[in-house]
């Protein structure tokens, strides 16, 4: 026997398909730490920043004097939220809709096609594995900013904090079933990125009106700081179902349009 043939008896190579090729996409690239590392990075500097916010201001104040009010447990959570609800959600369209727009280029689309019964099993693994990724990524962040607001600012309750940690993640599921969809509109992953964040954005628009607020899964973006108030987890219950629902809409119709799409 080979040198060659005593190592592949010794490591047989795992059989490649396309869970695993998905889940080694994201993980051996730069793809699962730049979104790890934005969710930390603001859930660490979050509490900070509202720790030190007078004294930033005082610094930067250029002789006009502005009094913030002491910092709360609130607070702390809230800088996160604000963060990661615009830049991390960027950051997941963004990977999410590299996964997703497979036939981007024809030579890897007719690969990819030609290996698997229904285009369903390659829109699930990548579907599956990106919003896990950006799930996991929030609950990073969020825990690091919950320490580091326990830590400063006194520790927020608990079921405030999880029950936000449940609505966003919800939120992130959705969003990357909405840049789904866009990847059977769009070839282009720019294009793609572009259909779904113009997609998101519209839905704060049109929780202005009050009537549809509390259907929208938008709504579940403020959830961790609306829990601190006098809302509970079933005022949130709606948009938890039209969530879920929607999601399962999108990731049907991103599947049907992909099946009948031309390569």
């Amino acid at each position: 026997m080979t040198t060659s043939a005593r190592l592949v008896a010794a490591h047989p190579v795992k059989p490649m398909n396309a869970w695993r090729l998905e889940r080694l996409r994201l993980t051996r690239s730069p793809r699962a730490l730049a979104l790890a590392g934005v969710y930390l990075l603001f859930g660490l500097l979050g509490p900070v920043m509202a720790k030190y916010m007078q004294d930033i201001i005082d610094r930067l104040g250029s002789g006009v004097q502005v009094v913030a009010p002491d910092p709360t447990p609130k607070d702390g959570l809230t800088n996160y939220i604000s963060q990661v609800s615009q830049t991390g959600l960027v950051v997941v369209v963004v990977i999410a809709a590299g996964a997703l727009n497979f036939d981007s280029r024809r030579g890897i689309s007719t690969f990819l096609r030609t290996r698997v019964d229904d285009v369903w099993h390659l829109v699930a693994p990548r579907f599956t594995i990106n919003a896990a990724a950006a799930v996991g990524a929030y609950t990073l962040g969020t825990l690091a900013a919950w320490y580091e607001t326990a830590l400063l600012l006194g520790s927020p309750p608990a079921r405030v904090v999880i029950g936000g940690l449940i609505c966003g993640s919800i939120y992130l599921v959705f969003a990357v079933a909405v840049t789904a969809a866009s990847a059977s509109i769009a070839r282009s992953t720019l294009g793609t990125v572009g259909f779904a964040l113009a997609m998101l954005a519209v839905l704060p628009i049109l929780g202005l009106a009050a009537p549809l607020h509390p259907w929208l899964p938008s709504t579940l973006v403020s959830a961790p700081i609306a829990l601190f108030g006098t809302s509970t987890m079933a005022d949130f219950a709606s948009a938890i179902t039209v969530s879920l629902g929607a999601t399962i809409g999108l990731l049907a119709l991103a599947t049907s349009r992909l099946r009948r799409r031309e390569i």
